[in-house]
């Protein structure tokens, strides 16, 4: 697992024992590390991404939400789960929607290696003949049935269908008459309002910011990302 490590001193992390850095050492991650300076070269990441961005802040929690912020607004580390590291100190003082997730210093590997796990699965994306993830989406094709971060979506016949025709061309946009022929059918005769009614009605189930995935392109149609 490729994580960017993000601490203090770099240098001195991966010595202390205990620390993030030497449990991610430990576990046989592949650990870039920078300093809260953020010195870092935005093409490095295209070229060589990053699954996981660790931020080794302990007490310095202010300062972690800072260069987690700004980590994020480069567009190679934009989607990429985020584990905050905190002293039981400031355990009160954490934000819980600043990062994905956090683990206490000092380190327990055993722990670490689990929220990595997770996170790395909750943010994976596969599609399979009968199952479809996408981060917190999970589409049972089979089952016919859809889940959102473990909550089971209340979907229609033709609402299920519309999410996995999305889903399963990610990335491409789709006109409402393309749309209409691919998921309605082409004995369907109703009008292209249809289709933004199945988004509007998809995207309040969903609810925020999971209706973001269904993307509106102006004056042509609708993608998911």
């Amino acid at each position: 697992m490729k994580v960017l490590l993000v601490t203090q001193s770099p240098d001195r992390a991966a010595s202390e024992p205990e620390s993030p850095a030497a449990a991610l050492r430990d576990l046989g991650c592949d650990v870039r590390g920078i300093g809260f300076d953020l010195g870092l070269d935005e093409d490095d990441l295209v070229k060589d991404p990053v699954q996981i961005v660790v931020v080794d802040a302990r007490e310095r929690l202010e300062t972690g939400y800072a260069c987690l912020k700004a980590l994020r607004g480069l567009e190679p580390l934009a989607g990429t789960p985020a584990l905050m590291c905190v002293t039981v100190q400031r355990l009160s003082g954490l934000d819980h929607r600043a990062a994905d997730d956090f683990v206490l210093v000092p380190v327990v590997p055993a722990e670490l290696y689990a929220r990595l796990r997770q996170l790395d699965w909750r943010f994976a994306a596969f599609s399979a003949e009968e199952r479809i993830k996408i981060g917190d989406l999970h589409i049972d094709i089979a089952g016919y049935q859809a889940e959102l971060r473990d909550r089971k979506l209340e979907l229609t016949h033709q609402e299920f269908e519309l999410l996995k025709f999305l889903a399963q061309h990610r990335g491409k946009v789709w006109t409402r008459e393309q749309l209409l022929s691919k998921v309605w059918g082409y004995k369907y005769f109703g009008g292209t309002r249809t289709v933004d009614i199945h988004v509007r009605r998809l995207r309040a189930k969903m609810g925020t910011p999971a209706d973001q995935m269904i993307e509106t392109v102006r004056n042509v149609g609708y993608k998911m990302p």
